[in-house]
Parts: C-alpha cells; structure tokens; sequence
C-alpha cells in the first residue's frame, strides 16, 4: 500500500463527506498536467489538507496529483495489486511495510524502548568494572568466561553447560568471540545483550499487533505500551543479563511466525492455491526453529509452548462449530512437529539439554495431531461444539497419558514442575516464584509492580480476542488470545511467566488505547472491536488506519489516554529497575576487597565473599570470579547472623570464607544484642575472630575477615569481670573494641581479639602484635 493510498484513506475515514472533493480533484487533474487553486472547486481547507498530507504536490508553482491510481483505488475501496488468480504464488509479504509517518512514530517509540532500558547505565558501568544488575547474570558472566577460558565453541560447550541454557550460552559466546573474545568484550556483550533482546521483542510485538488488529496505530501503541510495562522493563534493561530476554525473543518469533502461518493457511484464498506455497513452507520454518529455540534455550522452555495447546482444542472446536474443517492447521501442526525434530537433532549433535526437553515439541505436534483427527471426524459426523470439545480434550489428553507413561523422564519432570507451579509464596526466598497477586507483593497492588494499570485494561480484550475468535472461527484472535490466557494462569501461579504475559498483554492494551481514543471522538475505532466485524480474516480493510498529523485537541486527548493506560508503568519501570542496581557501597565494598585480597595473595576460596545470597554472587564475581552459585550463603548466612555463638561458626567458615560482609538493609534489624547480626555492626566487640577491615561513610555496611585471633592471658581477683579495650583504625576512622571475659576462680584469665594494637586490660597496657593475631599466639598481661 503505498503513503499516498494510505494518506486519502485515512482523510476519508476522518472527513466522509470528502470523497466529492477528491473525485472533483481527479477530474481537473486529468485534463491537464499541472492546475491551480483556482481551477478545482473546493474550499481552502480542503485543499490544505491535500496539499499536507501529500496527496497533492507543488511543481514548478502549480499543483497536480501524486499518485493518481492510488487516490483512485482509495475512493473505489481496493489495494493496488494482482489478484491470486492472475498471479503464481511467491515470497509476497501480507503485512505492508509501514509508511513514513508511521515508521517515524514507529521508530520513535522503539527508540522510547531503549531509553527506558538506559536507566541503570551509570550504574552498570562504573570504572574499570562492568557491574551486572541482580543475582542470576553473574552466573551466566560465569559460565560465560569459563567457555572462554576453556577455548570453547558454539559447538564444544563445557559439559557444565549442556543443560539448561545452553543456547543463551552459546549465542553469548559467539558474540563475545565475534567481537574480539576478550573478558572485557563478554562483559559488554552481557551488559547490552538485554537491550537488544529487549527492542527485538518490541519491534515483534508491533508486528504481532498489527497481524491481529490490521491497525498500525495499534501496533505502536503497544510498543509504548510495552516499553513502559514494568515487567519488560526490568528484565530487559542494560546490565540484566538473566535468560528471561532471551526465551522472550524465541516466543516472540514463534507466536509472529505462526500467527502469519495461520493467515497463510486459514483463508478462502488459501483453498484455491493450496495450503503449501513458498510462504507458508518459509514462515513453517520460522516456527519450527522458534519452537526448537525455545526449549534448546531454557530447561523450562517446554512450559511456554502450552498456549498451543489450548488453541489447537479451542479451534478444533471452534471450526467444527462454525462447520469448517480443522486441517486447515496441518502446516502449524507440522511446524511444531519440525521444531521437536530439530531440537532432537541438536540434542544428538551437541548433547545440550535432556532428551526429554527436546523431546516435548514431538509430544506436543503428537498430541496437536490428534485434536485435529477428532475434530475433523466430529466435521464429518456433524457433531455439536460441546460434543467435540470433550473429544478433542480426551484426544489431548490420552497423547499425553501415553507420553507420562512411556516415557518416564517426561512425567517426572512434569510432576516436578506441576510441583513447582502450584506451590504458594516464594520458594526459599527467590520472589519470582511468588504468585502475581501472591502477599508478598500484595495481593490487590501487586500487578502494579509488573504491570502498571495496563494489565487490567487488556484484560477485557484478551477476554474479546477468545470470544470474538470463537464466534467467528478467526484462528489468529484464538492463537493470540490463547498466549495471553495461558500466561495469565502461569503468572497466577509463578510470576517468573509475568514478562511472558507483558508481551502479549501490551497488545491488548495497545487496542485499548487506540479504542478509549476513539471514544473520545479524538481517532477512528479499531475494526477489532467495531460492532460489524469481517467475516474472513483476509479481508484487508480499505482503510487501515495510519497516522495522520494530529492537531492540539488529538494530541491532548490520546496523551491522556496513553497516559491512564501507562502512565502508572512509566513510574513504576525506572524504580523497579533501580531496586536491581547494586549501591555504590556495595561496589565500593566489593572494589575493597578485591584489592585486599590480591595485597594478602589470596586465591579462593581464601577470598569467598560470604554475604545475603542476593549480593553473593555480585561480590564473588568482582573479588574471586567465582560467582557460578549461591548455595552455601543461602543456606548459611541468615543462620550466621541470627547466632550467638562466635566461635562455633569460626570453626565452621575458617577455610571456606576470606570476607564476611553484614548490612543493615539485610532485614536482620529485630535481632537480640547477643547474634552475630549486632555484634558485627558494633566492630566485631565480643568476638576474638573477625576483624573489621572496611565500612561504609554512613557505617550501615561493614567488611570482615576472618583471623585465628591473638589470646591474651593474664591474673586478676578470682572470679573478676575482665575487659580488654583498645582503639582501631577501619577505613581512615578510629573505633573502639572491647571484649570481656570473667577470672576463674584461681584469677587466671584468657580472652581472644582480633585487632593488633596495644590493649587496656585491669590497668595495664599489652601490645598484641600482627603475628600473633594470624597465627593465633598467646600473649601475657604481666609479660609471664
């Protein structure tokens, strides 16, 4: 469709009383080359807007038309283009590339896209070092400069690698290969990666609009959307380096392609051409690599292709209903089946992930396979909709008793992760097990925090999209609406599937958008939610939409929509962002004990850091490099701090541990004075085995190492309270320790500090020398 084609419809849907104008324009242009104002009868307004919106254009002084059969094709409702009949099936893109004021819209949210994700940029790159948001990117940092140290390929992973991510790590390597293979080139790639992974999916998610509402307008009302849904935001944002970005691309490729799949294979025309055409074997190949992408690049990835599960029964059903056959969504079918295929190959060249994981596409095309046989036999025997509804079920649902059962690998892990699913609030502590409207992050505001208000406006059109699809067998509403439905019940469940659910969410919202506009009189409505729909979904509306040059009531009206709709995200994105970053104490704190450790040689574990899990793998990363896991400070740490014996825990973490770093904001603040939690943040004052060696300006977070301790013997009276006192130096400011004991009954005395220096003790002074607080002498008072 071309801008002058798109520029008169849409004058036409603003100005229906228009089109007298325009034919009376046609026909003075076709009796001379160039005109004037003078010679066409329609008033200055009129003529204004023509001359705007590039329908008509000046040359050498006086005006003509820009495109005369495209003004023409408008007004008599057609596209400019060969009909199936006349023309042999070729690579011909449905989906109009947008034109320019569209793509500068487009290009201009996209970029919105980005500067969302830029928030945390200072924070990411600090110095010599490129600090990582959160917990998890440190473990892939990790496995990622293994490979590299090892001299791996794509093609010879490190057997550590082979399961779970192995294609995250793998598309990382060679980017970080591609880019001159040096640790400093990994740590840019991990930084940007989330970025690109993150504009990748907005640009997506304006083709999976448009592909489902036919509305350009729509389409970048949900990149804006998106850009600003908190979810999204965060897991895609510069320095965030999880696998969530990554499975995001992989589903967003395998929902476009088999959306534009099923609008190759669902139409009256595809009848007459046949289902297999270049395109259609073309876009089968995108989701076949899509779906094998998805669980060669996540161990769970398997969970994210049940949305096709839902829509193969709900449109079998659907189709039989509305007295159609099924099979036309044998290619989707196959495409998945093709997906298992490949991953299995995958699987067998490079032995990355399970064999049951790669296995499950095969399962899945199994089981679509079956609902299509009943659906089409229930066609044939003029079965009603809820007849067939529950014997496509049964269809899937033996497929899938004879996989658990078959094949036992498949079963447990299904059970496991049916386990995992259904278990209520956080498991351990890790929060995206947490239930979307789970209490820990409340349950009435906490979609706000991933969502902003833009969720509950796209829920009424996903509800729209099953409905509207069912009523009218269209199968690209069913498909759409089906990826929402299923991720909204896993967010309900587990809100790890909230970023998931944002993609597809943001395009209902973008429809909302673009529909609460219309009700304002500030645009025209989307023909998804018109009241006289189209019957097929190949009837390309002669007036899509575009986007015209607003004037100051248009732009106030929608910008106030955009607003309602995602000005509560806009908010919410860049602080849920900023809670990811690590502090500058943490970094100064982490910057510290790097250099202290290579001034003492330490190599780990003489250097693990031991802190709150969620800072575990930050501070080993940049001390030791060692940041792969965070079992032993999850199990260990918050136990630490809550015990009130000292020396029992020295004797554990001796020769495990080099650092100890406590902080206020641990959540630890409701501890008695005897814990480890309060006697650390007082300097280490009653424990003779670690020593304070850095603290913060505002001293809420404090660095420890662990020394064997000094003993420091002496007389007083039988049975008397001794105190050993003495002044430090931590971080350039001087504080006092002290550590009491009680005389036996003889008077002979004996208490451990950690600090070298001189000590007050029943009057006396001792010097406690380095030496004997690392290799853990005696020393006496009264020099005995």
């Amino acid at each position: 469709m071309s801008d002058v084609r798109e520029a008169t419809a849409t004058l036409r849907s603003e100005r229906p009383g228009v089109d007298d104008d325009l034919r009376a324009v046609l026909d003075v242009d076709a009796d001379t080359e160039t005109w004037t104002f003078d010679d066409i009868p329609i008033d200055s307004g009129t003529f204004g807007e023509l001359v705007s919106r590039g329908i008509v254009e000046k040359v050498d002084g006086e005006y003509r038309v820009a495109d005369r059969d495209a003004v023409q094709a408008a007004l008599d409702g057609e596209e400019i283009q060969s009909t199936a009949d006349d023309a042999e099936p070729s690579l011909e893109f449905d989906l109009d590339l947008p034109p320019r004021r569209v793509g500068l819209a487009l290009a201009a949210a996209l970029a919105f896209v980005v500067a969302v994700r830029l928030v945390a940029f200072p924070s990411v790159f600090r110095s010599e070092h490129v600090v990582l948001l959160g917990n998890d990117p440190y473990a892939y940092r990790y496995l990622l400069l293994q490979s590299l140290e090892q001299g791996a390929t794509v093609t010879s992973l490190p057997d550590s690698i082979l399961l779970g991510e192995p294609l995250l790590t793998a598309t990382l390597l060679a980017a970080t290969k591609l880019l001159g293979g040096t640790v400093e080139t990994a740590d840019l790639v991990l930084a940007w990666y989330p970025v690109v992974a993150g504009l990748v999916t907005a640009a997506l998610v304006y083709v999976l609009a448009v592909q489902l509402t036919e509305d350009r307008r729509i389409g970048v009302a949900s990149v804006v959307i998106l850009a600003v849904t908190p979810v999204h935001a965060y897991r895609t944002a510069i320095g965030f380096a999880d696998h969530h970005a990554f499975d995001y691309v992989w589903l967003a490729v395998t929902a476009v392609a088999a959306v534009a799949l099923l609008q190759r294979t669902s139409t009256e025309e595809a009848t007459h051409r046949g289902i297999v055409t270049p395109w259609t074997l073309a876009l089968g190949g995108v989701v076949a690599v899509g779906v094998a992408g998805q669980v060669l690049a996540w161990n769970a990835g398997p969970v994210l292709l049940l949305p096709l599960a839902l829509y193969s029964i709900v449109r079998a059903t659907a189709a039989v209903d509305a007295g159609e056959s099924p099979l036309v969504d044998l290619p989707l079918v196959v495409a998945v089946g093709l997906g298992g295929v490949l991953a299995v190959a995958v699987h067998t060249a490079l032995n990355w992930q399970e064999f049951y994981i790669v296995a499950t596409p095969l399962l899945l095309a199994a089981g679509l396979a079956a609902v299509l046989g009943v659906g089409e036999l229930a066609n044939r025997r003029g079965l009603s909709a809820r007849l067939t509804a529950g014997s496509v079920a049964v269809a899937g649902g033996v497929v899938f008793a004879v996989a658990y059962t078959v094949v036992p690998e498949f079963g447990a892990e299904f059970t496991k992760e049916l386990d995992r699913l259904v278990q209520a609030g956080s498991v351990e502590g890790i929060a995206e097990t947490a239930s979307l409207f789970g209490t820990q992050y409340g349950t009435v505001v906490g979609p706000f925090f991933f969502f902003g208000l833009s969720l509950f406006f796209a829920l009424p059109y996903l509800a729209w999209s099953l409905v509207g699809g069912w009523q009218r067998n269209n199968p690209i509403w069913l498909l759409v609406g089906s990826y929402g439905g299923v991720f909204l019940l896993l967010a309900l469940l587990q809100v790890r599937f909230a970023g998931q659910l944002a993609l597809f969410a943001s395009v209902f919202a973008g429809v909302a958008v673009v529909h609460l506009s219309a009700v304002t009189g500030a645009t025209v409505p989307p023909a998804m939610v018109a009241a006289e729909g189209r019957d097929s979904w190949s009837d390309h509306s002669p007036e899509l939409p575009a986007i015209p040059l607003p004037n100051r009531d248009t732009v106030v009206a929608i910008g106030f929509i955009v607003l309602l709709v995602g000005g509560l995200g806009a908010v919410i994105s860049p602080a849920r962002t900023t809670t990811l970053m690590v502090s500058d104490e943490s970094y100064e704190a982490a910057t510290f004990m790097d250099e202290y450790a290579t001034e003492q040689g330490w190599e780990y574990p003489q250097n693990y850091v031991f802190s709150q899990w969620g800072d575990s793998r930050m501070y080993n990363a940049i001390v030791s490099g060692e940041s792969r896991g965070y079992g032993f400070a999850q199990s260990n740490y918050e136990d630490f701090l809550a015990s009130p014996n000292a020396s029992e825990w020295y004797q554990r973490l001796n020769g495990r541990v080099g650092f100890v770093v406590v902080d206020r904001h641990s959540g630890l603040s409701d501890v008695g004075e005897e814990t480890m939690y309060s006697r650390l943040h007082d300097w280490g004052n009653g424990t003779g085995h670690y020593r304070a060696v850095w603290a913060s300006d505002d001293r809420s977070m404090k660095v420890f190492t662990l020394v064997p301790g000094a003993t420091v013997t002496g007389s007083a009276e039988p049975n008397a309270t001794v105190t050993a006192t003495t002044t430090v130096d931590v971080a350039g400011r001087e504080v006092t320790y002290s550590r009491t004991t009680t005389a036996d009954a003889s008077g002979n005395y004996s208490v451990r500090v950690p600090y070298p220096g001189s000590y007050e003790i029943t009057g006396e002074e001792v010097t406690v020398s380095e030496e004997a607080v690392e290799s853990g002498q005696s020393v006496r008072v009264d020099g005995g």
